[in-house]
């Protein structure tokens, strides 16, 4: 069943799917810019708003906390007094000084573009939404941005000023896969945001990648309802968005059981694995308002607490 995770949709055309390059496509992409840009300015304020700043650890000089060692953990980051003093060894961790950066990428694949009712937002505008407003609270206080999608991926930008430009890398540049990760700076923070329809060896893939990398990493993952269920009835065509063909089921109300027993299957997996990478995991579904998942997100990311 996880092979029909994110390759099938009801009624969607691999035409339509890959229309995304056309002139029309990027004409409409720019007359959405300025709303996006405004939307996400918003939601980064609520953002920072919403949450109490705390320390974080970081490469400053004065001293945080301790905290366990991870596996693999460098030997040179080991604090050995203090681990000669229990059976656990420990991690003499810095609060940060200056600058932070924060690294998004947003998934540009097929699967994103795609709603299950006219009233639901695309699942990749909403990415879209959530990467730049979470872009926008990290450049409001004062941290370095870089996007991983876009034709200058992986340059920094500071200052509130600099949000329209990473929205015109995010909405208006070619899709490309996640590139490299060499790019990430120590002590800084990686945000990937994506549906994570793939199978559990490609995930298992991508944390492994990502957790060799010296960075604090979050995971958003965005779903349109109707892919955490299956609310279809009677004989039903699905067409592909990410491969040719189609896929016609009789009686499509038949699967539904056994269709959400392995999707809850599937991002338990997903969040176990992330876990397990050391990495945090947020469930967002487009039905929903947006903020509260940024803000369980952004709380950890930058070591805050939620307003009461």
């Amino acid at each position: 069943m996880s092979g029909f995770f994110g390759k099938w949709r009801r009624q969607k055309s691999t035409a339509s799917a890959s229309s995304a390059q056309t002139p029309a496509l990027t004409l409409e992409a720019e007359a959405l810019l300025p709303p996006l840009v405004i939307e996400a300015e918003r939601i980064g304020q609520q953002l920072r708003a919403g949450v109490h700043h705390q320390h974080r650890a970081g490469a400053g000089e004065d001293f945080w906390q301790y905290r366990p060692a991870h596996d693999h953990e460098p030997a040179h980051r080991i604090d050995w007094r203090q681990s000669a003093r229990s059976d656990q060894l420990w991690v003499r961790e810095r609060e940060a000084e200056g600058a932070q950066q924060l690294t998004l990428w947003c998934d540009p694949s097929p699967s994103m573009d795609w709603q299950s009712r006219p009233d639901l937002p695309r699942k990749n505008a909403q990415a879209q939404l959530a990467t730049l407003a979470l872009a926008a609270a990290a450049l409001h206080g004062g941290e370095r941005v870089a996007l991983l999608n876009g034709p200058e991926q992986g340059r920094s930008v500071s200052g509130p000023h600099a949000l329209p430009r990473l929205a015109q890398n995010l909405v208006l540049g070619p899709s490309v896969a996640l590139p490299s990760l060499d790019t990430l700076l120590p002590y800084g923070q990686l945000i990937l945001v994506s549906d994570f329809l793939i199978t559990p060896e490609a995930m298992e893939k991508l944390l492994a990648d990502v957790a060799a990398r010296p960075a604090r990493t979050e995971l958003l993952c965005v779903l349109d309802p109707a892919e955490r269920s299956l609310p279809y009835a009677g004989r039903i065509t699905f067409d592909s968005l990410e491969a040719e063909g189609d896929l016609t089921l009789p009686a499509v109300e038949t699967l539904a059981e056994s269709y959400e027993r392995e999707m809850r299957a599937h991002l338990d997996r997903l969040s176990h694995m992330a876990e397990a990478h050391r990495a945090g995991f947020t469930l967002h579904h487009t039905d929903q308002p947006l903020l509260p998942a940024l803000l369980a997100l952004y709380a950890r990311l930058t070591g805050g607490r939620l307003h009461a």
